[in-house]
């Protein structure tokens, strides 16, 4: 009974460190990525890396969930799809923040932004209006609250409508 019990806590023991390990290589394999995605301003955008790290995060978050780590790197991930324009799979990254971490800091942010792609990128007018309310009602005193009630009163509006307004109003202003 001592020998299986003393098997057994090896066997944790054992599983636990290669776990540790296996999470200090994912970790050291991201940072080395971010690194060579962020640090060569002089070289011109890698889209292979930035998939590549875009797939670590998930590979990590996939391991670890728990993690404390698993948040801000599925965050990170939404962010650098956005980036490069892989619009559906950041509004899946930031939907996947806003389900799966509520309490994460960025929670709300990913709520804003899946608006944001659906309107910027996406030019998913509908989608964008459904996220800014839903942003609007679920978070009054966020500081993106300003940009999101700019956003859905502005939605569907060229640029030059929009400086039209501003210019506009800055007249009657000035009357």
């Amino acid at each position: 009974m001592i020998n299986i019990l003393k098997i057994t806590g090896w066997v944790v023991l054992l599983t636990s460190m290669i776990a540790c390990s296996t999470q200090r290589e994912s970790i050291e394999k991201i940072e080395k990525l971010e690194i060579e995605l962020y640090s060569n301003s002089k070289t011109m955008f890698n889209p292979q890396t930035a998939e590549n790290l875009v797939s670590e995060y998930e590979a990590f978050i996939t391991a670890h969930p728990k993690d404390s780590l698993a948040a801000p790197y599925l965050f990170k991930g939404a962010e650098v799809s956005m980036g490069m324009g892989s619009s559906y799979k950041a509004i899946e990254l930031y939907k996947r923040v806003y389900t799966e971490y509520p309490d994460y800091v960025k929670a709300p942010t990913s709520l804003f932004l899946i608006g944001f792609v659906n309107e910027t990128q996406l030019k998913n007018l509908s989608e964008a209006q459904k996220y800014y309310r839903k942003f609007i009602a679920e978070f009054p005193a966020h500081t993106l609250i300003k940009d999101a009630k700019f956003s859905l009163s502005h939605l569907g509006k060229s640029d030059e409508d929009i400086i039209k307004e501003f210019e506009a109003k800055n007249a009657g202003a000035t009357q």
